[in-house]
Parts: structure tokens; C-alpha cells; sequence
């Protein structure tokens, strides 16, 4: 360049300067990986990426798609057990993007491209029956930290089958030296397991350390006798069983005196949602759901530890450090869906390290992660006592001073909804014959109101956590249930409740009517909670979905917005699955029976762009950048849910900013 007055020196230098700075901080922009689905060990769904912007994230283009092939509605009558849900998250490690199908199908992608690197196929059957929808949500990561390792990165996929596989994460072959040629059999050791379809694994197994913690998935309406919850540890490169924790105690154990006639008729309380953990600790945090049968707890008099409690173990041996229960002798499915997570609050000017945990009840309980003790008062306060004959509905429950319940917990003929006179009045006439008292009204034979619904409140969504503003951002549902309790015959006590749930048309009727199964009660998903509707359209008033932004130092929420809008204009839709918060100011949701999702500002709740899909997104959209100096990648993986009735689909789908454009 020519240069003809000092002025024309003085820019030149300035440009040139500018463009070095600009190059430099390009350069800076660190790599950032989603190396477990929750985004962290601890959970919280975060990322320090902050590229993308409310400036600039309604500048986001697709980058590219990639498309896996599987899914499908499944054949009549079985649809719900055999059609397809994609609600994988996918991680990103090694400079690759890997995920799981609906199939357990494990897919590795170059993050940049979308260029499939490996896929690996489990042939789980997909002609069988299963307790849950054809589904799985992710993989767990690990990488050895001794030289010479074999297969020293290893991809853990746990099956619908029940079965813990280790792969090469460069090759997606199998790891001989795990287990038997890769695969360790997860129902080796359990008992009783009558059906191997009333026992599943649907969520990523755990990695500390050189141990892989897992739990299941178990069909807790069926039997009494339910398969064991039992959550056990393996070791990552031998596949050798390292401890098991029995989520409902043995005789001997502490907290079997919470069962006052045994366990012997009662299983479950298993975790089939996501564990999370404390990596500095060395501990693993267990989010336990209710114990079997589900409505009916004549059998399993007492407190029930450790069903619907956060427990906290210490990951190396499975020892019992700490607990807390969050409903006392479950009768409403008041599992504990979301994964705890791992939080810091500002309480009197100290910084505390907690646990959150959402529940389907709507509260947020904030416990101290040491001792578990919640670090907002909480109430065991007086609730209704059940009317079912030999039923000791537990006196007590506890209800947090702070945060506030994130939906309704009570229902009056003044929350009914009205888009038509006969609609109204219709809901009038049901509610008027059922019981209603408010949360934790036990269920009973004339019916009664299950508010929130068994599926929340908060559920296996979870919960994005901003650790810059201690804001924990909660997708819940705002949704009735009736629980109806059905009498069985006195005879069906006494049958063998051993006895298989044969296919075809027997094994349809033991499913419809709970005949042979040893229950006292029928309470099927069918029949034994129902959705307070009319015609299909729900009975309580919108919204029925809501995204809340609570600030954990304070306890106070923050803002709530509808999710979604129906068909005839009613805002906020029920939601199924996980946000994305980011140091961006953004969160990033979808859920929704709709085929898009939406970008929101973190700090009002402000929707900020809506983006098209071409199917139901209900896995957890994710951000990373490869490479230091790399673009910040947002990709989404809509699949859609049949039970929840969005379109079904099979994509991968890769968005950024245009180049040049952060």
C-alpha cells in the first residue's frame, strides 16, 4: 500500500492493529465440549458459549442434516410400546457428535460436517413388547488416564434390553474386555423379574471415576412384586459388578423399618431418570421414583425410604452418605423425573454448594449438598388421610417455604376451562363427583383429583441452571389427573403374581383388566388415572405448559411463559423435554407437540425466535464449539413422541451464524 500523509500511515496502522486484535481473539475462542447429556457431570443443562446472543440469534442458519432412519408409530394395539420417541441428547467428545435412535442404535457424526464417522447396532428386538416406548436418551463418555489402555475411550450404551454395552469411541466396535465381549447383561442378579419387558434402561448410565453407575426403567403398575430398583456400579474396563444400593432397604439395612410389613409384595423405586454427579466429591446423586404398585399403598405401610428421595452416594462404594424424601409413602406417581442439580446459592452473603431438585408435585426443593438438609424451611404439613379400606395414607408432607409451587396445586370450578357452555358444564358435572382436597388428595374408588398430574409438574425435562445469575430455568406441566381406583376380586390376592404376562390376547387382558396379577387394585394408565377432559380437551384452563425462571438465592420466581400454542389458539402446550441455558443470555426449548422450538431470553422470559422443524423436538438441544477459534454450533434432534402425539421424524440438525458474523 502506498502511503501519502501521515494520516494515511496513522489508519493503515490502526486497520492492521485491528485486524491482528480481531485475529487474536478469534484464536481465543476456546474450545467447549457437551461431554455427558446433562451438559456437566453435576447437570444444569449450561454453556459458557456466548457467540450466539439475543443480538444475533435470530441470525442462525442450518449448517447441515443428517438423518438416521429410525422411527416409526409402531403396529395396533401396541403403538405406545412400540412406536417410536427421540429423545436423545446427544454429547459431544473427541471431536465427535455422538447419539442414540429411538432403536438404541449408537451414532457417531463429525461435529462440523454431519458426516457420519460409525454407527453400532444393539438388535434390540423391535417386535417385542416393552414397558416403555421404543426410547433411549443418550450415551455416557469415559477416557482412561493410564497409558496403554485398550479401548481407552469408551462409549457406554445401556439398552430397552436391558443390557450395558461398551464401545471404542474412535470405532464404535465393541470393547472385548468389558463384561462378556462388550456387554454385560443387566438383569443377571435381580429378582424377581417375572416379564424381562417389565425391565428397561433408558437413561445414560454415570461415570466417576473407573466406575459407571445405572439404573432402570420399571413397569411399576403390573405386579406388586415389581423387579427390583436396585442401582449398581460396573467397572469401566472389566464390566465386573463393584456395589449395588438397594433403593428399598433389605432386612438389617437402615430404612427397612419404613416398610412395616416387608418389601416382599412391593418393587421398584428405581431411578430411571439421570444420575448426576459430584466429580470433586466423588459422589453420585440418585433421583428415586415411587415404589410399585403406584395408587395403591395397602402393602407397603410406612414412610418407604428410599423411594421419591434424592440420595446422595459416594460412587467408589456405593456407601450411603445422605438423603431426603420428598413425598412420604407415595400414592399420586410423584416420582423423581428431573436429574438432581448440582447448584450454588449466595444465602447471607456465604456461598453454599446445593442440590436442586424439581419434582412433579411442582416444588423445587434446594438442599445443602453435604448434608442434605434443604436450605429453605420446609413444612411437614397436614394432608388429607385416605378412605380406602386398610389404606394409612402417610399424615404428613413437605412443602418448601421457597421457591414458590411452579404450577397450581388446587383446582376450583373458577380454574375450569370455558371454550364452549357444554364444555363447562361438562367439567362442572365431573368435578362435582369426584374427591377433592388438594394436593395429595389420596386417590379412591369414586375418584379423585390428582393435581398437578402424574407427569408433573417438573419431570425427566429437568432443569437449565445459569451459574452467573443462580438462575434455574424449569420446563412443568399444568395438567389433572383423576386417580380411580378399581376393585379387584379377593381372588386376585392370592394368585401367583409370579405368573408371566403372556402375549397375544392373554397377555392383553392381564394389561386391560389387572386380572392375575396379584393387585389389589386396577390402576392401569388406561383406567386408573385419566386426564380431566372433555372430549378430549383438557378441564382445567390454560396454560398447560410453562418454562419458570427461579433465582435460587433469593427462592423467588423470576418470570413464567407459556409454552407453545394449540391448534385453537389456547397458549402453552404440556412439554417433554430438556432446555438449554447459555452464556449468551438464551434458553433454547422446545417440547411441545408443535414441530419447532424457541430461543427465549434468559433474564424475562422473552421469546426472541421461533425455528421450524420438521418434526417434534423432544431431546435436549445442545451447544459446543470443536475447535479453538471454531464457529459455536446449536444442534437439535427432532424425532418427534408418539405418545405425545408430534410428528415423528429422524433428524439431526446443525445450526450456526453465518461466517464472519459473531
Amino acid at each position: 500500500m502506498k502511503l501519502t500523509s501521515p494520516l494515511g500511515l496513522t489508519l493503515a496502522l490502526l486497520v492492521a492493529t485491528g485486524a491482528a486484535s480481531s485475529a487474536s481473539a478469534q484464536d481465543a475462542l476456546p474450545a467447549a465440549e457437551w461431554p455427558v447429556t446433562e451438559g456437566a457431570p453435576g447437570g444444569g443443562r449450561y454453556s459458557p458459549l456466548r457467540d450466539i446472543d439475543r443480538s444475533n440469534v435470530a441470525k442462525l442458519e442450518v449448517v447441515w442434516t443428517y438423518r438416521h432412519g429410525d422411527f416409526g408409530p409402531g403396529p395396533f394395539p401396541f403403538r405406545i410400546n412400540k412406536g417410536t420417541s427421540f429423545e436423545a441428547t446427544p454429547l459431544v467428545v473427541d471431536g465427535r457428535l455422538i447419539f442414540t435412535t429411538p432403536y438404541n442404535r449408537v451414532i457417531a457424526l463429525d461435529p462440523e460436517t454431519g458426516h457420519e464417522l460409525w454407527t453400532f447396532d444393539p438388535g434390540i428386538d423391535r417386535s417385542r413388547f416393552y414397558g416403555n416406548m421404543m426410547i433411549n436418551r443418550g450415551v455416557a463418555y469415559w477416557r482412561s488416564s493410564t497409558p496403554g489402555d485398550s479401548c481407552s475411550r469408551r462409549v457406554f450404551l445401556a439398552t430397552l434390553n436391558a443390557r450395558l454395552i461398551a464401545l471404542d469411541a474412535g470405532t464404535g466396535r465393541r470393547c472385548a474386555d468389558f463384561g462378556e465381549s462388550g456387554t454385560v447383561d443387566l438383569l443377571a442378579g435381580l429378582a424377581p423379574v417375572v416379564d424381562p419387558w417389565e425391565y428397561n434402561v433408558t437413561s445414560p448410565g454415570t461415570v466417576v471415576g473407573d466406575v459407571i453407575v445405572v439404573g432402570s426403567s420399571i413397569a411399576d403398575t403390573i405386579r406388586p412384586a415389581a423387579p427390583p430398583g436396585d442401582v449398581r456400579a460396573f467397572d469401566v474396563r472389566s464390566g465386573k459388578l463393584v456395589w449395588t444400593f438397594h433403593t428399598i432397604p433389605q432386612r438389617g439395612e437402615p430404612g427397612a423399618e419404613t416398610w412395616q410389613l416387608g418389601t416382599k409384595r412391593n418393587g421398584a423405586a428405581n431411578v430411571w431418570s439421570t444420575i448426576t454427579a459430584d466429580l470433586a466429591r466423588g459422589w453420585v446423586f440418585l433421583p428415586v421414583s415411587t415404589p410399585s404398585p403406584d395408587f395403591d399403598g395397602v402393602d407397603r405401610p410406612g414412610a418407604n425410604l428410599y423411594s421419591d428421595s434424592v440420595v446422595a452416594l459416594e460412587a467408589a462404594t456405593g456407601r450411603h452418605i445422605w438423603h431426603y424424601q420428598t413425598v412420604h409413602h407415595d400414592l399420586w406417581d410423584y416420582d423423581l423425573a428431573a436429574p438432581p442439580v448440582l447448584v450454588q446459592v449466595t444465602r447471607d452473603g456465604r456461598s453454599i454448594d446445593a442440590v436442586a431438585q424439581a419434582t412433579k408435585s411442582g416444588f423445587v426443593f434446594v438442599l445443602d449438598r453435604e448434608s442434605g438438609a434443604p436450605i429453605f424451611p420446609v413444612e411437614e404439613r397436614l394432608v388429607p388421610a385416605s378412605d380406602v379400606p386398610g389404606e394409612h395414607a402417610w399424615p404428613t408432607q413437605p412443602v418448601p417455604s421457597k421457591p414458590p409451587p411452579l404450577v397450581p396445586q388446587r383446582l376450583t370450578e373458577n380454574d375450569l376451562y370455558a371454550p364452549s357452555p357444554e364444555h363447562l358444564a361438562a367439567c362442572r358435572a365431573q368435578l362435582a363427583g369426584l374427591r377433592n382436597e388438594g394436593l395429595f388428595t389420596p386417590p379412591s374408588v369414586r375418584g379423585s383429583v390428582l393435581y398437578p398430574y402424574t407427569a408433573g409438574g417438573a419431570n425427566w425435562s429437568g432443569a437449565a441452571f445459569d451459574p452467573a445469575r443462580h438462575r434455574l430455568v424449569v420446563p412443568v406441566n399444568n395438567l389433572v389427573h383423576v386417580a380411580e381406583l378399581t376393585p379387584l376380586p379377593e381372588s386376585n390376592l392370592a394368585t401367583d403374581s409370579a405368573q408371566p404376562l403372556r402375549g397375544g390376547l392373554a397377555g392383553l387382558w392381564f394389561l386391560l383388566t389387572g386380572r392375575g396379577t396379584g393387585l389389589r387394585y386396577f390402576t392401569s394408565p388406561r383406567t386408573g388415572r385419566t386426564l380431566f377432559a372433555h372430549d378430549g380437551v383438557p378441564c382445567n384452563a390454560p396454560p398447560w405448559g410453562l418454562l419458570v425462571a427461579l433465582d435460587l438465592d433469593s427462592g423467588e420466581m423470576r418470570w413464567s411463559v407459556p409454552t407453545g400454542v394449540s391448534p385453537d389458539g389456547a397458549r402453552g402446550l404440556s412439554a417433554f423435554g430438556p432446555p438449554l441455558a447459555t452464556a449468551g443470555g438464551l434458553v433454547f426449548h422446545g417440547g411441545t407437540s408443535e414441530s419447532l422450538f424457541r430461543a427465549y431470553d434468559l433474564d424475562t422470559g422473552e421469546v426472541l425466535r421461533a425455528f421450524d422443524l420438521p418434526a417434534g423436538l423432544h431431546a435436549g438441544p445442545i451447544t459446543y464449539r470443536v475447535r479453538p477459534g471454531g464457529r459455536q454450533y446449536l444442534v437439535v434432534a427432532p424425532g418427534g413422541h408418539v405418545g405425545l402425539g408430534s410428528k415423528l421424524g429422524d433428524y439431526v440438525i446443525s445450526y450456526a451464524l453465518p461466517e464472519g458474523r459473531r
